[in-house]
Parts: structure tokens; C-alpha cells; sequence
């Protein structure tokens, strides 16, 4: 009767170690299959980069001086751009430049400062420049009409250009632009 034990007795123990073996598998893989619906998750809500929000929040006019004939007008505009950051990462926009145009023609323009807005905040850019009508090209326009109407119709443009960091390691190169009009009374 001993012989009939020591032959069964080793069977199983190599029946618990392929079941071991079988289990610790299922729970690599589950766990390696959390691991990526995590990082998924994370890389959706997290590193999904949006372009800044570029606006020109205030324009204050001084003096502004305009002529029946010649036609003509000259304001010194003074202003306020914002640079909101939707990302988590900081972003940080080089020197660029703001321009106004009247009839498709640029009557004035002015340089931004570089500048940083730090995640989820808004970065304020204040700014001058000088609108002069004498900048216009020769040829037909619309500026007497304008002048005597008392209404004059600038367009404002503007990019700015820059670099999104996260975590000092991640960088994505990114651009803003705005673009505005406003009238002139």
C-alpha cells in the first residue's frame, strides 16, 4: 500500500503549480490591460492641447483727428491683447505683431513683448500704436465717405506664436491668431 501512495502523491503538486502558473498569467495580463486603459484615459484628458485663445480685450482712442478735405484721420489707439491658455502646460509666445487695417490697406502696427501664460490662466499684453490714414496706397477708396459719415471701420490682426511645456519634457509648437473690427466714431 505504500508504494500506491508515493506513486499518487507526486501527480499532484505538478497539478497545483500548472494551475498556479495559469492564474498568474490572467493576472499579469489584467493588470497590463488596466495599465494601458489608464494611460489612455490620461492621454485623452490630460494631453489633449488646445491653441491659445487670442483676444483684444479693451482699445481706449486718443486723439483722434480726422479731416473733411483732404480726407484723412490720425488716432493713437491704445490697447489691451489677452492670451488665454486652455492647456495644463505653460505656454510661452515669442515677440510678435498687431496690425490694423482700413480697406483691406495697413494704417497702423505695433509690437508685442514675448510673454508667458501659465496653464489654465490668461497672460494681458498692453499695447499703442498709431493709426494714420496717410499710410493708405493712392487710388479710389472709401475714406471721404467714412470721414464725413463720422464712421471709420478698422479691422485688427494678430498671431502669436509659441511653445506649450508639460512637465518640462513634452513640447508642442502652437499658434494663436485674432482678428477683430471695430468702429471709429
Amino acid at each position: 500500500m505504500a508504494d500506491l501512495e508515493s506513486q499518487v502523491s507526486p501527480l499532484a503538486p505538478g497539478y497545483l503549480r500548472r494551475e498556479r502558473t495559469s492564474k498568474c498569467c490572467v493576472y499579469v495580463l489584467a493588470g497590463f490591460a488596466i495599465l494601458v486603459v489608464a494611460a489612455l484615459v490620461f492621454a485623452v484628458l490630460v494631453l489633449r492641447v488646445k491653441s491659445p485663445e487670442i483676444k483684444l480685450s479693451f482699445v481706449t482712442v486718443k486723439n483722434l483727428n480726422d479731416s473733411s478735405w483732404p480726407p484723412s484721420f490720425n488716432t493713437t489707439l491704445a490697447a489691451e491683447m489677452t492670451v488665454k491658455n486652455p492647456n495644463l502646460g505653460d505656454y510661452e509666445f515669442e515677440p510678435s505683431t498687431v496690425s490694423f487695417f482700413y480697406g483691406g490697406s495697413r494704417v497702423g502696427r505695433s509690437r508685442l513683448v514675448k510673454g508667458e501664460a501659465r496653464g489654465k490662466r490668461t497672460a494681458r499684453v498692453r499695447f499703442g500704436v498709431d493709426v494714420r490714414s496717410n499710410r493708405l496706397p493712392e487710388g479710389p477708396n472709401t475714406l471721404v465717405s467714412d470721414v464725413d459719415s463720422g464712421m471709420v471701420k478698422l479691422i485688427g490682426s494678430g498671431v502669436v506664436r509659441g511653445r506649450l511645456t508639460l512637465w518640462k519634457r513634452l513640447n508642442w509648437s502652437m499658434t494663436g491668431t485674432m482678428d477683430c473690427t471695430m468702429t471709429l466714431f
